[in-house]
């Protein structure tokens, strides 16, 4: 890759090593002095416990975090915690990798309910992370490794969990205007707007929380890139469009109960493709004297306006449901604490462009749709076996209707050495069930570049589902202004599901063992299979220290080394950087003024790995540098910007798998509370 950058002046680039700043994790902010591990969280083990004693790796992004710089697409954030590193889509925009596995195996919560759009939907789906307003984000806990003891299917890489604000006991509202200039006219600007508003409709009794917002990025020019050595020129990123409105009503009859019924609305535009979300929850809460009690409803619908094949409109539309319900019960007797509960989901599709089943057969435009059931029952036990030791054991087990029972059992142990140093590790297992096109014989799409003289791919009921072994191993420690950890990890990733082997080559097609036949028309067919086996393994370490008031630290660092095993050659997966380091610090120089800046470094990736091994396309490692500001006007009103990307730090795309990083850009942002 070619780089280039434009100069800028010596002060700002020693302000901006001064600031050497780091992408986020666990930590504290500017009001406080706590050490990082004192956070709670409620994803690892599904009940509320201290991040020391939590039987995970987890990582903390918070809402401070969230209001320091912009956030348009929410995964470039969370890119920014050890242990996560973005892949990139057919429309160039970021999806969501947790120790070195594929998006599809990272599981997105909104306050523990499922959020995934099926990859049935979207060709290149990057929706999951955008179905909730940034202003009303509290926290979000990332759990880093196989969560499917307690959450099942796609949680082999771990957990997403984004935990909104409460309506609270007082009225309470925000609002904010942002945008962001490219300093190189040909990038797209973006801008964003959103607004919360929550409080008491009878005091104790009942609430209500509206919250709503809208972003959009321009496109990009049609010169953003220089024409490469080839001759061809690759596009920059398209038009993104995205709006949201949420509703909730919380009830609270006693001080034992509470319930809450959410109602959502989305709509996303990604480069002409579009993506309705309608979602409704109903969840009740009891604290009684044996224990904890949870019951949730949730139920959406999803609408792909567009398709999935390019230059075609084809709308197709997937619906969940899903009852689950959670049981936490101290128990005396060896001073355990268990959480029992069981979930039943129903998924359904409808795409008539695409589930005809084969043409030229019987069978075929015999239903546009297909549905699967599943159910499960799960139990953990935190066994605290002394004062220093506690052990979690648990198992999942799942029935799918299609492919039958499956259990996913961990073990855990946290153990303080003392009350500075605490040691982690543990053995999971996981599994991934087929999507409803991947196991769907009546499911078929145009493939191999062309509609009409490429291949034809198809799902099938002979697939198995994915399983995942994992092991960690790890070491936190707060003491004094110090806090950090250090994460050895090693995943297994068996029976992936896989449909890279296929080809136009009419001649050669019958040699592919997942080959079917033909079409009426002559083009091969081929269909889903267990073929791809996945290693990853690595190191996360992050650090934190507050030497002052004034300044708060933070870096981070992730060593993966990801491959796919299945062949004579392991051959590396694209899109995963051996080394990536984050810096960040904040400094409050005034009681109104704030100023933070951060440093991000990947190194080299391949971003095109052939099935031959041969012709493999690297890009260059890069780093980025960002600093912004922020001005507390009055206690209701802050002013931030910054400059992004401040060494003007870009690259040209010679390849159609490679994704643009922007250039040197302006913030600037006003934030209301009120």
């Amino acid at each position: 890759m070619h780089f280039r950058t434009t100069p800028f002046p010596l002060a700002l680039s020693a302000l901006c090593a001064a600031l050497a700043a780091a992408g986020v994790h666990a930590q504290t902010t500017p009001d406080t002095a706590a050490p990082a591990l004192s956070t709670v969280v409620v994803t690892a083990s599904g009940n509320e416990q201290e991040l020391r004693e939590a039987p995970a790796s987890v990582s903390v992004i918070t809402r401070e975090d969230l209001e320091r710089r912009p956030v348009q697409e929410l995964a470039e954030l969370l890119g920014t915690v050890e242990g996560v590193t973005l892949s990139r889509s057919g429309n160039l925009v970021p999806g969501v990798q947790l120790r070195g596995l594929g998006s599809a195996y990272t599981l997105m919560l909104i306050d523990g309910k499922r959020v995934n759009a099926t990859s049935a939907m979207f060709r290149g789906n990057d929706y999951d992370t955008g179905w909730v307003a940034t202003d009303e984000i509290e926290r979000i806990e990332i759990v880093r490794g196989p969560m499917s003891s307690l959450y099942g299917s796609d949680a082999i890489g771990g957990v997403v969990n984004i935990i909104t604000r409460p309506v609270g006991k007082q009225w309470r509202g925000s609002a904010r205007v942002e945008t962001v200039l490219q300093q190189d006219k040909e990038a797209g600007d973006s801008r964003l707007a959103g607004f919360s508003l929550a409080g008491p409709i009878a005091t104790d009794l009942l609430g209500l929380k509206l919250t709503g917002a809208y972003d959009q990025r321009d496109a990009d020019g049609a010169n953003i890139n220089s024409l490469p050595a080839s001759g061809t020129r690759q596009t920059g990123l398209q038009h993104l469009r995205n709006r949201l409105f949420g509703a909730q009503l919380a009830f609270t009859p006693d001080t034992r109960q509470s319930i809450t019924a959410d109602v959502d609305t989305s709509r996303r535009d990604h480069a002409g493709f579009l993506m309705e979300r309608d979602a409704v929850a109903l969840r009740h809460k009891g604290k009684w004297g044996f224990g904890n009690t949870e019951l949730t409803y949730a139920a959406d619908e999803i609408r792909n306006l567009t398709g999935m094949v390019t230059g075609q409109v084809n709308p197709n539309k997937a619906s969940t449901s899903n009852l689950n319900g959670k049981l936490n019960l101290p128990v005396a007797w060896g001073n355990q604490f268990v959480t029992a509960g069981f979930e039943v989901r129903r998924e359904k599709l409808n795409d008539p462009a695409n589930l005809r089943g084969l043409p030229g057969t019987a069978g075929y435009n015999a239903s546009p749709e297909t549905s699967i059931g599943q159910w499960a029952l799960f139990v953990e036990d935190e066994i605290r076996v002394n004062d220093k030791l506690a052990i979690t054991l648990g198992n999942r087990f799942d029935h799918h209707e299609n492919f039958g029972g499956h259990n996913s059992p961990r073990a855990y142990a946290v153990y303080h050495l003392n009350d500075a140093v605490t040691l982690k590790g543990g053995v999971s297992r996981a599994f991934r069930a087929p999507t409803l096109l991947q196991g769907s014989p009546n499911w078929g799409s145009v493939s191999c570049g062309s509609a009409t003289v490429g291949c034809y791919i198809v799902g099938s009921n002979a697939i198995q589902p994915e399983t995942g072994t994992s092991q960690e191993l790890g070491l936190q420690f707060a003491q004094g202004i110090h806090s950090g950890g250090l994460t050895f990890f090693n995943t297994d990733l068996k029976n992936m599901i896989d449909i890279t082997n296929r080809t136009a080559d009419r001649a050669l097609a019958p040699s592919y063992d997942n080959f079917v036949g033909y079409l009426p028309d002559g083009r091969p067919i081929f269909r889903y299979q267990n073929i791809a086996s996945v290693r990853s393994r690595g190191v996360e370490a992050n650090w934190a220290a507050r030497p002052s008031a004034a300044w708060n630290l933070r870096a981070n660092y992730t060593y993966t080394d990801a491959k796919n095993t299945s062949g004579a050659i392991a051959l590396p997966l694209t899109y995963r950087p051996r080394h990536v380091v984050n810096l960040g610090a904040d400094w409050r120089a005034t009681a109104q003024l704030t100023m933070s800046g951060s440093l991000r470094y990947h190194s080299a990736q391949y971003i095109s790995v052939p099935s031959n091994g041969q012709n493999k396309v690297e890009k260059a490692g890069y780093a980025i540098a960002d600093l912004t500001a922020g001005w507390r006007i009055t206690e209701a009103l802050t002013l931030r910007g910054g400059i992004l990307n401040l060494t003007n730090k870009t690259f040209d795309r010679t390849t159609s798998a490679d994704f643009n990083e922007d250039g040197r850009r302006y913030y600037l942002a006003l934030h209301a509370r009120f």
